[in-house]
């Protein structure tokens, strides 16, 4: 597995701005390291007031929580004789879903109650794996005097995916699994909706006027038509009808609708034993808009011509166990099953996807696979002129990632390439709640890249959706994620001064000791940093090499105790 780590500091999203096609960044910093800089007078930056517009809905992104405990009793083995020396009683990888804070000032409301409610999430995510760690412990002391073996070890994962964001709505679902030591583990899934104006968590009832008596039979319908014919529910239309449309207190004896809002309907969702026995499975239906039983508030209506984003949730299957016959859209991963590591990764080398007879496949793709940790989160894209993509996130080395696409459109299965890019961070300014954005929108993608100019950092900017359906860079700078800790000069620097809109005043030369604070940069020919009194100045390098030069001078002898990552 290729853990993922950060070092975070607020950071600032350039959101929804135009595409500037006569000011290009180079994607991958790397590929700049033996390369001359032009002359920065002739390839001035932008403003930074002529980057920077209004965005119509809010950006996400996700945070992550991993638990691992090893056995803490004082037995030596289980009942079965096995040792408990060093044994894992516990794993466990919880997501939630926040608002990014540079959208606190236009979605107050939203961020206000959307995060609140991610805070409690967080924290009751973290109390419930503290809680499973002591009974797997306490577990596996008892089952040397019960004279049985540990099952375990005990499991807890829970992924969140949006299934819809817009600038009406964001709905989202979180799908759990976990396992006790018992006969089998247990699923599900739950779901919210939020207004994006209001910020309020949003009731079945808010969206459509309908009642469970008009809503049933529909649900009834769509389960049917889904079922196979060894497929038995019984008592299914009591069992539709005893739901409420509201949620319900903790403890009652009413049972709530999981739903949620796609860009194709509203999705209904029955977990193991709901409706039937547990080796049914689950259920997930879809009503469309159009054909919904009562009356959908027109406001909550998606308009699906501007584009969109959703979490795909296509299967993984591997190599191994593929059959031709198979006529839904899946993914086949090749590696060794048998090489599973411990925490329940496999290593790949490629990737196909796949429909029947038609297939797509991403060679020499070196990642790492989870079923259980969603480590290859995967959307689906949509542009405005129709195109359809399936976005695939592979992590590779380190904390690198390879953004597979596969185009879909018109039913065929194409391979357009991969973009290779670094894990992008934002962070809470006054938490640190550490995640990576989450894409919901082809006009505002952003991705990371990595920058040596003034030691190592990672640097984030939009993307669009190109016309061969990868992303394509669509800002005029890059905006720093992490790694950006000020950096103190040991000489003078001569520095271009910028004004408050971000346009060039002149020339200074600041003392050593001075300090800069990294905020912006095209990582090739520029940076631009805060420095002590709070004013914004420009470093503008003559090579971008490593190690990379300002003024003809290598930026380790200008600044003290650059940090490079290897």
């Amino acid at each position: 597995m290729f853990m993922l780590s950060a070092c975070g500091s607020k950071v600032d999203v350039n959101i929804n701005q135009p595409a500037d096609t006569d000011n290009e960044v180079t994607a991958d910093a790397s590929e700049e390291k033996d390369e001359e800089t032009a002359d920065p007078k002739e390839d001035e930056a932008p403003a930074e007031d002529d980057a920077q517009v209004t965005a119509t809905q809010p950006v996400y992104k996700l945070v992550r929580q991993y638990f691992s405990e090893d056995y803490s009793g004082s037995s030596k083995t289980d009942g079965s004789g096995d040792s408990l020396e060093g044994r894992q009683v516990y794993d466990g990888m919880t997501e939630t879903i926040m608002v990014a804070d540079a959208c606190k000032d236009q979605f107050p409301k939203l961020y206000e109650n959307f995060n609140l409610a991610a805070k409690e999430e967080f924290k009751s995510n973290k109390e419930n794996a503290e809680s499973m760690i002591e009974q797997a412990n306490a577990d596996a002391d008892s089952s040397a005097d019960d004279e049985r073996p540990f099952i375990g070890p005990w499991t807890d994962y829970s992924t969140e995916n949006i299934i819809r964001a817009d600038e009406k709505v964001v709905s989202y679902i979180c799908d759990f699994s976990n396992f006790t030591g018992g006969a089998h583990g247990s699923y599900g899934r739950t779901a919210a909706t939020y207004d994006v104006e209001s910020g309020e968590k949003l009731e079945l009832t808010d969206v459509a006027d309908t009642t469970i008596d008009q809503l049933a039979p529909a649900i009834k319908d769509k389960l049917l038509e889904k079922a196979d014919e060894d497929d038995f529910f019984p008592e299914l239309d009591d069992t539709l009808k005893s739901y409420s449309l509201t949620s319900v207190p903790d403890g009652s004896e009413e049972v709530s609708l999981v739903w949620y809002l796609g860009f194709d309907g509203i999705h209904f969702y029955f977990g193991p034993y709901a409706l039937a026995a547990y080796a049914m499975g689950d259920w997930d239906i879809v009503i469309g808009y159009d054909e919904f039983p009562g009356t959908v508030d027109e406001k909550y209506l998606p308009d699906t011509d501007r584009g969109y984003v959703t979490a795909s949730n296509l299967w993984f299957n591997s190599s191994s166990a593929e059959e031709d016959s198979d006529e839904t859209l899946h993914f086949v991963y090749e590696g060794q099953e048998e090489e599973f590591s411990p925490n329940g990764f496999v290593d790949c080398t490629a990737l196909s996807l796949r429909q029947g007879s038609k297939s797509a496949k991403a060679e020499d793709e070196y990642f790492s696979f989870s079923y259980v940790k969603d480590s290859c989160r995967q959307y689906k894209v949509v542009t405005a002129d129709k195109k359809e993509y399936i976005y695939v996130n592979l992590l590779t080395y380190n904390d690198y990632v390879d953004v597979a696409v596969f185009d879909i459109t018109g039913g065929d299965i194409k391979f357009a390439g991969a973009h290779t890019c670094h894990v992008v961070y934002e962070d809470f300014e006054d938490d640190t709640y550490a995640g990576e954005f989450i894409p919901t929108d082809p006009e505002n993608l952003y991705y990371s890249e990595v920058g040596d100019l003034i030691g190592t950092y990672s640097c984030y900017g939009r993307y669009v959706v190109g016309a061969d359906g990868l992303p394509e860079f669509a800002d005029k700078y890059y905006t720093m994620a992490w790694g950006a800790d000020p950096v103190k000069s040991v000489q003078d620097i001569e520095v271009t001064v910028l004004d408050e809109n971000g346009d060039e005043t002149g020339t200074e030369t600041l003392p050593a000791g001075t300090k800069y604070r990294p905020l912006r940069t095209d990582n090739k020919t520029y940076m631009d940093c805060e420095i002590d009194d709070g004013r914004e100045v420009r470093l503008k390098y003559s090579s971008s090499g490593y190690p990379a030069e300002i003024n003809g001078k290598s930026v380790d002898d200008l600044f003290e105790n650059l940090m490079y990552a290897g």
